[in-house]
């Protein structure tokens, strides 16, 4: 089950790598024991802005839960447009998922990585 999810998410990455607006794509797997796995990626877009993400997993049941996750995206002079997390922060969030955006945060449930990317690229127009 695992396996497969890691497949699907190379082929995502993939296959943005392969549009004229991604520049570089960088993605790392690691399986760990009892059924968990840590990924981490960044692309880096043609307007020098970059998304950074990260995902730990378990399926140790029958079904895939993602127990974190960060997608962060910002503009090329490092500055925060959004970023989904469901991060425990010292202030309070109105959600434990949740997105901040422009000085705020607001209760988001866990995107996908696709729909982080194709929230880029309609922010952008890309397409």
């Amino acid at each position: 089950m695992i396996q497969t999810y890691l497949d699907q998410l190379k082929r995502l990455v993939d296959s943005y790598a392969a549009t004229p607006f991604v520049l570089e794509v960088q993605i790392n797997f690691e399986l760990r024991p009892g059924g968990q796995a840590y990924v981490v990626g960044t692309l880096l877009f043609q307007d020098r802005s970059i998304l950074h993400f990260r995902e730990y997993l378990d399926a140790a049941e029958s079904q895939l839960d993602k127990l974190t996750y960060s997608y962060h995206y910002q503009d090329a002079n490092d500055r925060m447009i959004f970023r989904y997390d469901n991060a425990r922060h010292r202030t309070m969030c109105p959600a434990f998922e949740h997105k901040h955006v422009e000085g705020t945060v607001i209760a988001s449930p866990a995107p996908t990585l696709t729909a982080v990317l194709t929230e880029i690229v309609a922010m952008r127009q890309w397409v």
